[in-house]
């Protein structure tokens, strides 16, 4: 039971007659009589609100995207006769963004109400919810009475699903260009004739097979031999540096959610698409599959990864694949090489997969770091920071330039724009029959 505002208010209007009852001895008495039957009123409505709480239950989805708005509902109903105020609020994970993050709604005698608000996770994994917590007020308004409803229960918290969604949806209206993606010609078909499939983005025109366009009222292009040998190898570095954040999640959610919106247009390629998860020791493995089942495989492979404050083997990782993947592939490396102390040891070793496998380094700009050894310096601190990170800036060329002589591809982009980034580098190296 906790007193209201009102209830004080209440409790200061005998004040004066305290003040007075000097003078009026009856007053004292009239008071004390005053300031008791509210405090009995109070314990009386206090006593009738426990047995008026609402029934409450929340509905959750069993997953839940992160860094994006999740819609959770929470459902009332008022089985009394009386009119009660409720004041609901949710114990969730306190670093999520909550809004609102407390409900208030009037409940009629008899009703039933739903109520909706949105939870924005912070990080992936499965997460525990706690209970539902409730302050009901009657109708005089002298008390509230929480109430705890039973409600705690685990949900998985994935990555950013949302981009293939947009991706597919994009595709199907024929407007990926809204969403940055290039639309890049192949060099020919080649090959013999293996299958039909849904038009996609990077299709040659000359592909499409007009005939079943027609039958099916949807772009069909033809699909030759020579993409069954194609395959391209998810990895993404799970080490310290990964942890580090960018906006509301951290660098390893944006390189998963890079290796997500790639994995689905790669499958919709009729690629053969595998994982890999790294950091000191190889944490999860998905062979490369084609098929619609691999993307769930791949999604429930990343879901729970977290990084790892280690150091990153790379001469381990690349013993891995070069011991698993024998077929040659796309190896997609996601990391972070803006370290010169993190970037070489993959120079060094990144040779135990080429020329076999063709090896692509995606890593993420720090954008700030760019502003600044760019702009103009107004004072003498400005310019040693503009020294500092026109240096850094170098340094990343130059790792560019290194990798570049060993065969080995890199995308740079900000975090935002990695996924398109990344997927537009997988096309283009499938126009040019690069695998």
């Amino acid at each position: 039971m906790i007193p209201t505002g009102r209830l004080a208010l209440l409790f200061l209007l005998g004040v004066p007659a305290l003040v007075l009852a000097r003078w009026l001895p009856g007053l004292g008495l009239l008071t004390v009589a005053y300031d008791a039957f509210l405090l009995v009123a109070m314990l009386l409505e206090a006593r009738r609100l426990r047995r008026c709480i609402p029934s409450c239950e929340r509905a959750v989805e069993p997953r839940l995207v992160l860094g994006a708005p999740n819609r959770i509902r929470v459902k009332l109903h008022n089985p009394t006769d009386r009119r009660l105020r409720v004041r609901v609020r949710d114990d969730l994970p306190a670093s999520w963004t909550v809004l609102p993050e407390e409900l208030e709604v009037e409940l009629p005698p008899y009703a039933r109400r739903e109520l909706c608000y949105t939870a924005e996770p912070d990080r992936r994994g499965e997460i525990e919810l706690g209970d539902v917590h409730l302050r009901v007020d009657g109708g005089a308004g002298l008390c509230t009475v929480p109430a705890t409803i039973p409600a705690a229960r685990k949900v998985r918290v994935y990555p950013d699903v949302l981009g293939p969604r947009r991706y597919e949806l994009a595709a199907r209206l024929g407007d990926l260009a809204y969403l940055g993606f290039r639309s890049i010609r192949r060099d020919g078909g080649g090959g013999e004739f293996e299958k039909l499939r849904e038009y996609v983005a990077g299709d040659d025109f000359a592909d499409i097979d007009w005939k079943a366009t027609a039958r099916r009222e949807r772009p069909i292009t033809r699909v030759y031999q020579k993409e069954r040998s194609q395959q391209v190898l998810l990895c993404v570095d799970a080490g310290r540096m990964m942890a580090t954040r960018l906006g509301a999640i951290t660098k390893l959610d944006h390189a998963i959610n890079a290796a997500l919106l790639t994995a689905h247009v790669a499958l919709r390629q009729g690629d053969r698409v595998g994982l890999v998860v790294f950091a000191d020791d190889v944490r999860a493995f998905v062979p490369p599959r084609r098929g619609a089942g691999q993307y769930r495989r791949i999604l429930d492979a990343l879901y729970p990864v977290e990084p790892e404050l280690t150091f990153v083997d790379f001469r381990r990782f690349f013993d891995f694949v070069r011991l698993r993947v024998p077929r040659r592939a796309l190896i997609v490396v996601f990391s972070d090489l803006l370290d010169e102390a993190h970037a070489m040891p993959l120079c060094r070793h990144v040779g135990l997969v080429a020329p076999r496998h063709l090896p692509l380094c995606v890593t993420m700009r720090d954008d700030v770091v760019l502003s600044i050894a760019t702009q103009t310096p107004e004072s003498a601190e400005d310019a040693f920071r503009r020294v500092a990170a026109a240096d850094l800036v170098a340094e990343e060329e130059a790792l560019a330039s290194h990798l570049a002589k060993r065969g080995v591809q890199m995308v740079e982009a900000s975090a935002g724009e990695l996924a398109v980034a990344t997927v537009n580098r997988y096309l283009e190296i499938k126009r040019r029959g690069a695998l």
